[in-house]
């Protein structure tokens, strides 16, 4: 290791200890913002309106617990292939895979294998830790280990096939193209997130757990009522079987054109109330009618042309800099794939703020779209207060935790905001009305 890379370790390392300072101090004012400002009880403190209370002791532990382990993960995102690069271990996988594979493309694959599996193994008593003890610890999870285990190696399986089968692609447009590899990579990104979106709903999800149409009728009816009051055209709403594993509560939007639905928790539809449940339709029912996903898909391209340039200046940098003695001289040898990871993982974490204040904004979005449909100010905002307390979330989390992994806006301010939007009582119009159908 040269006197440079040293340096550079040294002031990486100095930096991060500052952040989770930053980190731990904003969590430490918030703490003591919420016991001086929640109260002890008395949800609803006036008729229509639903106040947050103080969380549990269980919440705070939990939290501390979070942010504890989310910093021990964003050390590692930068640590692990920082370790294969100067432990020479990258450069031992590229030989092994060459003396095993004739073919280029083979090669790169055997590669990114053997560095996956290495990789997860890594990780792996922390994500046994916050993926099946502390689910069980705090209540919140149903699985045995045999489950959690299972899963957890299909979800390898996937991911490795999934990005196995295509890893090569980058490195063939890096080869052929080295002054502009960036370029192109971030544009034939948004055709993949396209496809990915399109077939992940009927392809890749049904894997992991058993998809069905809402059984109850009488609730499936009066979803179909709320689909029909907005153009939203063919979405289908299914209810997925998680109460096999967790007691946590969810709903999300997934798909593009024909494989697009709505997809329920059993654990949201058994835990929440009938109009609670519209609710939450109503607002994935927004995200689509917005086209958040199109605008994720095509913002994700193209913001990655300014990160994959920044990357492309950066290894072109510090190859120079380290003039071979990486064991590898060109971004195009698989041996720089953890120097890639390394520095995408820098870019993500720069970028995670702006990131999920675009997130948050698109929420907000939703979360309007939800009261000016439904115009149940008080299902939304007990349905907001029920899913998050169910899952130990705390009301407001400290400021700099928020702004690096907060991609919904806070628990207490959506549950203000459903309190206090109402612009229909006061005969204003509604910002969304173009996606409500007229005498629904």
């Amino acid at each position: 290791m040269t006197k440079d890379f040293r340096k550079i370790i040294i002031v990486f390392i100095s930096l991060f200890v500052l952040f989770a300072a930053a980190v731990t101090v904003s969590e430490i004012v918030n703490y003591n913002h919420i016991l001086r400002t929640y109260p002890q009880s008395g949800q609803i403190a006036v008729p229509d309106t639903v106040q947050v209370t103080m969380p549990t002791q269980a919440a705070f532990n939990f939290q501390k617990s979070k942010v504890t382990t989310w910093l021990i993960r964003l050390f590692l995102s930068f640590a692990v292939p920082a370790f294969f690069i100067f432990s020479k271990l990258s450069i031992h996988i590229r030989n092994w895979a060459a003396g095993r594979a004739r073919r280029w493309i083979s090669i790169i694959i055997l590669y990114f294998i053997v560095y996956s599996v290495i990789e997860t193994l890594i990780y792996l008593p922390l994500d046994i830790y916050t993926g099946f003890f502390r689910m069980h610890q705090y209540g919140l999870s149903n699985q045995t280990f045999v489950q959690w285990l299972t899963d957890t190696i299909k979800n390898f399986i996937v991911n490795t096939v999934l990005t196995g089968a295509i890893i090569w692609v980058p490195f063939l447009i890096i080869k052929k193209s080295p002054k502009r590899w960036w370029l192109y990579i971030a544009l034939i990104s948004i055709p993949y997130l396209f496809i990915v979106s399109y077939i992940q709903p009927v392809v890749i999800d049904p894997i992991f757990n058993h998809y069905k149409p809402v059984e109850d009728s009488q609730l499936a009816l009066k979803i179909e009522d709320l689909l029909h009051k907005t153009p939203i055209g063919d979405c289908q709403v299914y209810q997925v079987d998680k109460s096999k594993e967790t007691n946590q509560m969810n709903a999300y939007m997934t798909g593009v054109f024909n494989t697009k639905r709505i997809v329920l928790w059993d654990t949201t539809i058994n835990y929440l109330d009938t109009d609670e449940v519209l609710g939450v339709t109503a607002h994935e029912m927004g995200h689509y009618l917005m086209g958040h996903v199109w605008k994720s898909i095509v913002f994700g391209g193209l913001g990655s042309i300014l990160i994959l340039y920044l990357i492309y200046r950066l290894m072109g940098y510090i190859l120079r800099k380290a003039k071979g003695r990486l064991g590898f001289g060109k971004v195009s040898d698989i041996a720089a794939f953890p120097l890639i990871i390394l520095l995408i993982n820098m870019m993500m974490f720069f970028t995670a703020p702006i990131t999920n204040a675009y997130s948050r904004s698109m929420e907000t979005e939703a979360d309007r779209f939800e009261l000016e449909l439904t115009r149940n100010n008080f299902a939304t905002a007990t349905a907001t207060v029920k899913l998050h307390q169910q899952s130990l979330t705390m009301p407001e989390p400290g400021s700099v935790y928020m702004l690096w992994t907060y991609d919904h806006p806070t628990f207490k301010s959506r549950v203000d905001f459903a309190n206090n939007y109402r612009p229909w009582e006061n005969g204003q119009p509604l910002k969304y009305q173009k996606f409500i159908k007229e005498g629904k």
